[in-house]
């Protein structure tokens, strides 16, 4: 098992505080600084910054932490599946909510008619969610959109994905051919914040030195179809992946709204823990998902 000075270290980096990663591991303040005081000094080098009281890592902590969550976590997933390693595979992945309703349900359907005797568990929550369950070890890869932190992560390319706006038939007729600024009296309707489709729209909007705060009005929904369906009804434009609301757009429900000047393309991505010992593995997953 993991040396515990290092179970110590990856709570302090969870926590960002010596007291909340005491109380997490039900140890008292000062063993914690004695385990980091013990654990820098057998490593030759400081792991931590202290501003005020929030605990930052140094560039030798970072490097640390992505080893030693690295190792964490395979300890952990070899201990999960040990016992079953003769009987049943388990694989657990997650995807955003654009890729998880929309792109993977026939690869899906594919890898589970080939491996009938493993265990599939997949996880559709937004960007921010998922990294996280990546980081603790919760899920072993996951399909994101949008912007991530390439420097933290192991990655492969899936698909490059058109990001649209969309109106109703009525909006289009309105708008035939509008700039961005004419679409800021609708009402935008859009995901919440974490999401990659929401991340997506808020930093394409900042280059321009914009925001979602100058449209006329702003609803949060957490579901695509909805999003599609209340579009529909004219009740407000969204943005988001072509792929997301393709099946509207053929039936004529929505519209694409062909806005001056944008063509945004974005990366979806196959994500995986950077380091990991399982790489080969993961890797393995990646050409079993996207194989013809």
């Amino acid at each position: 098992m993991l040396d515990f000075r290092i179970l110590t270290f990856l709570a302090i980096c969870e926590h960002k505080s010596f007291t909340k990663a005491a109380q997490a591991l039900h140890i008292t303040q000062p063993a914690v600084s004695q385990h980091m005081q013990a654990l820098q000094a057998q490593l030759g080098t400081q792991l931590f910054t202290m501003e005020g009281r929030q605990v930052l890592l140094t560039a030798q902590g970072e490097q640390f932490w992505h080893f030693a969550r690295s190792i964490h976590n395979d300890i952990t997933r070899f201990t999960e599946d040990f016992p079953a390693n003769a009987e049943r595979e388990s694989l657990r992945f997650g995807a955003t909510l654009s890729i998880g309703e929309f792109t993977l349900p026939p690869i899906l359907a594919k890898v589970m008619s080939a491996e009938r005797q493993r265990n599939h568990r997949m996880y559709v929550d937004n960007t921010e969610i998922l990294l996280g369950m990546l980081d603790s070890g919760e899920i072993d890869f996951a399909f994101i959109e949008g912007t991530f932190d390439k420097r933290r992560y192991g990655y492969r390319l899936l698909s490059h994905e058109r990001f649209i706006a969309i109106g109703s038939p009525s909006c289009k007729d309105r708008h035939p051919k509008p700039s961005l600024e004419e679409l800021f009296g609708e009402r935008l309707i859009i995901r919440e914040s974490g999401s990659g489709t929401r991340g997506v729209l808020e930093r394409i909007l900042a280059e321009r030195g914009l925001s979602t705060s100058l449209f006329h009005h702003m609803d949060e929904i957490g579901n695509l179809n909805v999003i599609t369906y209340l579009v529909g009804k004219d009740l407000g434009i969204s943005f988001l992946y072509e792929a997301a609301a393709r099946d509207a757009l053929e039936r004529g429900a929505v519209c694409g709204l062909e806005i001056e000047g944008w063509y945004v393309v974005r990366e979806f991505n196959f994500v995986y823990p950077l380091h990991a010992r399982q790489e080969q593995r993961y890797l393995r997953y990646f050409e079993e998902f996207t194989s013809p």
